[in-house]
């Protein structure tokens, strides 16, 4: 009987390794069977997050939309980029989860309808948080001003956070009165509370009236010339009015301030009277020193992570300034990163 021939070894070897990965490869195509439970707890794929809003997305947008041929889909596309395009930024600074942020970025003065646009904005949040308001104004009336300090502080709990990176001025500061904590920079700037009415300063005002009282006692011969120019340029009406807009004033920043009396450097009413009475000039910068020396150093605060991110998110809003100027468009947002975006057609 014929002896079977023995393999070489290399062969069975090879044989082997073939046999081995016949195994693992079934093993992998054939998985074990899932428990009932691990199936029912499997959960459908989240939804994609969306694409990254680019600067050239942005320009691009803005143009298209409030160009002279713009679309209100157009216009729609572009108030989502922004908005989107915001959220980015303020998505880097881990400060901002702590906050329901607010923004009143506006270069036009401050009206009665910004108190209406920031109510609509903070009774939608669904959580109670502090507020981070970041503030740019030039100012405007004192009314809704006060009243904004006042929803605000309500509807954050009582802690609000105001980020000035670069102006809040007249109005704008009293608004800064109701605020815990005052963020700025070295760039950042408030002013005196100098209140107006019909488009007249109520200092200014006065300050003229005293003037024209001085240059009469001076030349008493041009009694009749002053008296005449008097009659004509300035109502009678006023003479009495602006001296009550301005105590009005010192009433409304000593209630926003009287919460934080604890920690302000001075009474809530003698730092109410300073800002309204001691500057003479509307634009007087009261810079970061000066408000400390003003409020104290527990509520004037500088450089913090809070001001970081107000001055990043200010930086966008000025981008989207000098994009829609290209479109002759103003640009403004008053409200939350849910409000629009607003743009005002300028004049030619």
């Amino acid at each position: 009987m014929p002896r079977k021939r023995k393999q070489p070894a290399a062969h069975r070897i090879g044989h082997e390794i073939v046999l081995q990965h016949k195994q693992s490869a079934t093993r992998e195509q054939t998985p074990p069977p899932r428990a009932k439970e691990d199936i029912q707890k499997q959960q459908p794929s989240a939804p994609p997050e969306p694409e990254a809003v680019t600067n050239h997305d942005l320009i691009t947008s803005i143009l298209a939309g409030f160009g002279p041929e713009g679309t209100d889909e157009q216009k729609n596309t572009a108030k989502g980029n922004i908005r989107r395009y915001l959220e980015q930024q303020i998505e880097k600074h881990p400060v901002a989860s702590q906050y329901n942020m607010m923004f009143l970025y506006d270069e036009t003065k401050l009206v009665k309808g910004d108190a209406d646009s920031i109510y609509a904005a903070v009774t939608k949040f669904q959580e109670t948080k502090p507020i981070l308001l970041i503030l740019h104004s030039i100012g405007g009336l004192v009314e809704p001003a006060y009243l904004i300090g006042k929803l605000l502080y309500e509807y954050s709990g009582g802690k609000l956070e105001i980020v000035v990176p670069r102006r809040a001025k007249s109005a704008a500061t009293l608004l800064c009165c109701a605020a815990n904590h005052i963020h700025m920079g070295s760039l950042s700037e408030l002013g005196p509370i100098d209140p107006q009415f019909e488009g007249l300063p109520a200092l200014g005002l006065k300050s003229s009236i005293q003037h024209i009282a001085e240059l009469v006692a001076e030349y008493p011969h041009a009694t009749d010339l002053f008296s005449k120019y008097m009659s004509q340029s300035i109502p009678p009406i006023y003479l009495g009015y602006y001296e009550r807009v301005a105590e009005s004033a010192v009433q409304y920043a000593e209630r926003l301030l009287s919460p934080h009396a604890v920690e302000l450097a001075q009474s809530p009413e003698k730092i109410a009277k300073n800002l309204v009475y001691s500057y003479k000039d509307h634009s007087f910068v009261i810079d970061k020193q000066e408000a400390r020396s003003i409020f104290g150093n527990k509520i004037v605060r500088h450089n913090t992570e809070e001001y970081k991110l107000g001055n990043a998110v200010y930086q966008e809003f000025v981008l989207v300034t000098r994009i829609a100027d290209l479109a002759n468009c103003a640009f403004y947002m008053i409200g939350s990163i849910a409000s629009d975006p607003g743009f005002l057609k300028r004049k030619k």
